[in-house]
């Protein structure tokens, strides 16, 4: 699915004033970029993850990623069961992506 650029533009601001208020605890230098793949569109992500390793990221390195934007505040994950994949939802900082 095509990424609104606008959005694109907002994940990776949000991601780089993150960065910028935490330089010892920056995250991983796809974050931005996974985080418009995942959500091109919407603020729901219900894929698998080896659907979102497929737009280019290591499975193996993947689960870590998600596991500190979690942490950080950037998405919230809702544990799926079975076939069914997790739900995640973003959240970015109030002011950014809302115009």
């Amino acid at each position: 699915m095509p990424i609104n650029e606008r959005r694109q533009d907002d994940i990776a601001a949000a991601i780089a004033a993150y960065d910028s208020a935490n330089p010892k605890a920056r995250l991983p230098r796809n974050a931005a970029r996974l985080l418009a793949v995942m959500f091109p569109t919407e603020d729901v992500c219900k894929r698998s993850l080896e659907a979102i390793a497929a737009g280019g990221f290591s499975r193996d390195r993947l689960p870590a990623t998600l596991r500190r934007l979690i942490e950080t505040g950037f998405l919230s994950r809702h544990q799926g069961s079975g076939p069914v994949p997790h739900t995640y939802r973003l959240h970015l900082p109030s002011g950014i992506g809302a115009r």
